[in-house]
C-alpha cells in the first residue's frame, strides 16, 4: 500500500531545530589539584548521613526527604516541566478531531429530479486533520527547550534533597551539642554554688578575701545566666528541626524531638573532594542543573528565529454528507478536502528581532549562572577543606585539654583522700574541667558541622550517569 507523503511529514520533521545554534559547553580552567590537599578514593555516599552513625538521625533525615515543603514545591516543579515537555512535544504531530453539523431547511434542485421540494435536514460528520509544517523547526525547538527544562528540574530536585539532608543534620548536630551544654551548665551552676558556700565559710574565719568571694560570685552569676540562653536555643532548634522534618503544628507544638548518641558518641567522617578536580562538575547537582537551563534558552533563540520564516499548515476535512440526517450512515455522498495555509512576516515593527535578542540575552544569562555555579561550587569545597582542616585541630587540642582537666580532677581527689588537697582544690578542678568540656563540645561541633559541608560541597550522593552524561554534551 503506497502511503501518502504528507502523512510522512510529522516523522520526517519533528525534532529537527534547524535554527537554534549548536551547543558547545562553556569553558573554564580547572585546576589539576585541590592545593595541598591529600584526597582518597570517596566512598559510596548515596546515604552519608548514616555515616555518623546515629540510627535517629538516619530516621529523621529520611523523614525530612519524604515530608519536607521545599522538597514537595521541587517536586512539583519537576511535575510541571514534564507537563510542558509533553505539551510541547505533542505540537510537533497532527491534531485530529472529530466534526460535525446538523442544518434545518429545504433544499432546491432540479424540477426534472424525482426529489420532493420539502424541509430536510442537512447533515455532515467526518473528521479532521491539522498540522502545522515545522520547516523551521519552531516546535522542535520549543520540545527540545522543554526537555532541557525537564531535566534541570530533575536535577533541581536532586539538589533539593542534598541540601535538605545537610540541614537536617547540622540542626540535629546543635540540637544534641546545646543538650550536652545544658547539661554542662548544670552540673557547673551546682559546682559553683558548693563552691561559693565554701569560699563564703573560709571568708567568714578569714582564710580568704572579699576578692575571692567576689570572683566565684561573678563565675556562678556568668553560669546561670548563660542556661536560659542555652535552653532557648534548645527550643528554637527543636522547632526548626521540627519545620525541616514536615511536620505538623500539633506536633511542633506539643511533640519532643527524637534524641540520638550524645555529640561525643558520634562518628564524625572526614569526607573528602573527588580527586580530580573537574569531576565536581558531575557530582553537583546544581550545576547539573544550571547547565540544562542553559541548553534550554540555547533552544529558545532557535524558536525566536523561527518567527522570521513562513508558517505553513495543512487541514484536511473527510466525511459523509446526507440531506436526510436520520439516514446519514446509509449516505452516498462522501467528500474529503485538504487545504494548506501560509503566513509569512512582512512588517511586525521589530518584534521578531526583540524577541531574538531576548533569547539571547536570556542565553548569556545562563551563560554567567553556570559559570557562577560552577565558581561558588569549587570555593565551597575550598572552604570545606579550609574548614574541616581547622575544625580537625580544634577538637583534638580542646580533646586534649578536657583529658587534662579530667585527670586533674582525679588526681586531686585522690589527694584528697590521703589529706593532701581540700575541697575547694577539688571544686576548682571541677570548674575548670567543665569549662573544657564546654569547649570540647564547640569543638565537636564544629567539626561535624565541616564534614556535612563537605558532603554537601561534594555533591554528597549525587552522580551523573553515562547516560545522564551523554545528554549534557
Amino acid at each position: 500500500m503506497k502511503r501518502s507523503p504528507i502523512l510522512l511529514l510529522p516523522v520526517l520533521l519533528a525534532g529537527c531545530a534547524w535554527l537554534a545554534p549548536t551547543y558547545h559547553r562553556p569553558q573554564m580552567p580547572m585546576p589539576d589539584k585541590w592545593g595541598t590537599a591529600q584526597t582518597a578514593a570517596t566512598p559510596d555516599d548515596s546515604t552519608w548521613w548514616r555515616s555518623y552513625g546515629d540510627p535517629v538521625l538516619d530516621g529523621l533525615v529520611d523523614e525530612a526527604l519524604k515530608n519536607n515543603d521545599d522538597l514537595a514545591l521541587a517536586g512539583a516543579k519537576l511535575q510541571q516541566a514534564r507537563a510542558q515537555y509533553k505539551y510541547a512535544f505533542a505540537n510537533q504531530l497532527p491534531s485530529i478531531s472529530v466534526a460535525g453539523a446538523d442544518a434545518y431547511g429545504r433544499v432546491h434542485l432540479k424540477d426534472e429530479l424525482p426529489t420532493p421540494h420539502r424541509m430536510s435536514n442537512l447533515g455532515f460528520v467526518g473528521g479532521m486533520l491539522n498540522y502545522e509544517v515545522d520547516l523551521w523547526g519552531k516546535n522542535a525547538s520549543l520540545s527540545k527547550a522543554a526537555k532541557a527544562g525537564v531535566r534541570a528540574a530533575g536535577y533541581g530536585h536532586a539538589a533539593a534533597r542534598l541540601s535538605i539532608a545537610a540541614a537536617t543534620a547540622k540542626l540535629y548536630f546543635s540540637l544534641r551539642a546545646l543538650d550536652s551544654e545544658r547539661d554542662i551548665l548544670q552540673r557547673t551552676i551546682q559546682t559553683q554554688t558548693e563552691l561559693l558556700a565554701l569560699v563564703q565559710r573560709q571568708h567568714e574565719v578569714g582564710a580568704v578575701d572579699a576578692l575571692a568571694v567576689q570572683n566565684v560570685t561573678e563565675q556562678l552569676d556568668a553560669a546561670q545566666a548563660a542556661l536560659p540562653d542555652v535552653e532557648d536555643q534548645r527550643g528554637k532548634a527543636e522547632s526548626a528541626l521540627a519545620v525541616m522534618l514536615g511536620r505538623a503544628p500539633q506536633q511542633i507544638i506539643e511533640q519532643a524531638m527524637e534524641r540520638g548518641k550524645n555529640i561525643d558518641e558520634l562518628t564524625i567522617p572526614i569526607p573528602t573532594p573527588p580527586e580530580i578536580p573537574s569531576t565536581l562538575l558531575e557530582r553537583r547537582p546544581d550545576i547539573a542543573m544550571h547547565e540544562q537551563t542553559l541548553i534550554a534558552s540555547n533552544f529558545n533563540i532557535g524558536f525566536a528565529r523561527a518567527a522570521y520564516f513562513p508558517t505553513i499548515s495543512l487541514a484536511s476535512l473527510a466525511g459523509v454528507n446526507n440531506i436526510d440526517i436520520d439516514n446519514l450512515y446509509r449516505a452516498t455522498t462522501r467528500s474529503w478536502t485538504l487545504a494548506a495555509s501560509m503566513a509569512a512576516p512582512v512588517l511586525d515593527f521589530g518584534r521578531t528581532a526583540s524577541g531574538v535578542k531576548l533569547a539571547k540575552a536570556e542565553k548569556n544569562e545562563q551563560v554567567i549562572l553556570y559559570k557562577q555555579s560552577i565558581r561558588t561550587a569549587f570555593r565551597e569545597v575550598h572552604d570545606a577543606l579550609l574548614e574541616q582542616n581547622n575544625a580537625h585541630e580544634r577538637e583534638q587540642g580542646d580533646g586534649g585539654k578536657k583529658t587534662a582537666a579530667e585527670k586533674t580532677v582525679e588526681l586531686t581527689q585522690l589527694r584528697l583522700k590521703h589529706g593532701y588537697s581540700s575541697r575547694l582544690d577539688v571544686l576548682s578542678a571541677q570548674v575548670i574541667e567543665q569549662q573544657a568540656e564546654l569547649a570540647h563540645t564547640t569543638a565537636l561541633l564544629g567539626s561535624l558541622d565541616a564534614s556535612v559541608d563537605m558532603y554537601r560541597a561534594i555533591g554528597g550522593g549525587f552522580r551523573l550517569t553515562a547516560h545522564e552524561k551523554g545528554k549534557r554534551e
